[in-house]
This record gives C-alpha cells, structure tokens and sequence, in this order.
C-alpha cells in the first residue's frame, strides 16, 4: 500500500457519523494512531468498504483463498520431497528435475489464478441477488489525500462503478474513524453499480 501525508483532518471531519447506540456496544471504534500514514488510512477504508458490502449480504468468496493455499502447499510440497525423497544426488536427478519443474509450474498457476480471478481487488463475493458477484478494489496515490474506490460486476468487468473521496473527510482528528459515514458513501456506490446492471439489462432487452 502507498504511504502518503494527507492534511491534518479537520476538527468537526466526521461529524455527520451519529454517536453508538446501544445495539453498537460490542462494535469497537476503529482509531488509527497515525494519521500521516497513508497505508494505513487506505487499509482501514478497504476494511470498512469491505464490511459495509457484507453487510449487504454478499458472502467472500474464500474458495478463491483456498485454491491458492492448496496450490502453494503443492508447491512446498514439491521442493521439501526434491531434498528429502528417495534416493541421493546426482542419481535421483530426474527426480530432482521432475520436483522443480513442478515447483515452477505450480508457483506461475497461483500466480495466474490470482491475476485472472482477483487482480488487484481487495474483496471477490460469490454470487447474489441473480448476480455472480462484484469485485472491490481501491487506489490511493503517495502524498494524495484522494482515495479510489471501484466496485466492479465479476462476470462483466465492463460494469463497474467508481469514486473519489478526500480521506479527511472520513476521520475525526483524534483518529477515530467515521465509519458510518463511508460506510454510507460505499451503499450509494453499490447502488450505483446495481443501477448501472438494471440499465444494461433493460436495453438487452429492448
């Protein structure tokens, strides 16, 4: 993630976010310690971003995780039984050479798949509501106080939505996070997208 050095937020920046009510007790306000920490302002708009879509009802599509766990302990796999299989080096080396071509092999799939399936998005969902899911991702540029946020249909990359909101505007000056409000701004996005999809099919059809 890019460091940056967004402006020291203003004193009243999130006061559109209502105070906790009692259903909030066990909901921990997010507070950062640093607010000149671009990486850190950006992983904590993602974080939110990413609830605030769950909390619609899409579901991580954490098979995604799992495909790549399996191929990278395929791999590992590979290179620990190339040291401590049958045999001794030089007259197991077609075994050896079998091992870290398959090591090869194995490490460029999990890269391919990840690029193919994720790319650079910080959330995949499986399917919802007639859809086969979307895609979030986000840009936040060194030294900019302006961050992207991109919410993308998983079948058809075409449908995508996207915004740019000024960081400050999201946290108090004592570090506290205005999650409401851009948890606010992220269901208009998702509207938005849900627009977008409505308009695209209607003219399908026509």
């Amino acid at each position: 993630m890019a460091k940056g050095k967004p402006s020291k937020p203003p004193k009243a920046a999130a006061e559109r976010e209502a105070s906790p009510g009692p259903q909030d007790e066990d909901h921990k306000p997010l507070k950062l310690s640093n607010l000149y920490e671009g990486g850190a302002l950006k992983a904590a708009l993602d974080d939110v971003a990413r609830e605030a879509v769950l909390d619609q009802g899409y579901q991580e599509d954490v098979m995604i995780q799992n495909i790549k766990i399996g191929l990278g302990l395929l791999a590992i796999g590979a290179a620990v039984f190339s040291h401590f299989g049958p045999g001794k080096f030089p007259a197991n080396w077609w075994q050896v050479f079998a091992c870290v071509v398959t090591y090869v092999v194995l490490t460029i799939a999990m890269n391919v798949y990840s690029m193919r399936v994720e790319g650079d998005a910080f959330l995949v969902t499986k399917p919802f509501r007639g859809t086969k899911g979307v895609r979030l991702s986000s840009a936040m540029h060194r030294f900019s106080e302006d961050y992207t946020l991109a919410i993308t249909d998983k079948e058809d990359p075409s449908l995508e939505v996207q915004s740019t909101y000024k960081v400050p505007k999201y946290f108090h000056e004592d570090g506290y996070m205005a999650e409401g409000a851009w948890k606010e701004e992220v269901d208009k996005l998702a509207a938005s997208l849900a627009a977008l999809r409505t308009e695209r099919t209607g003219k399908k059809n026509d």
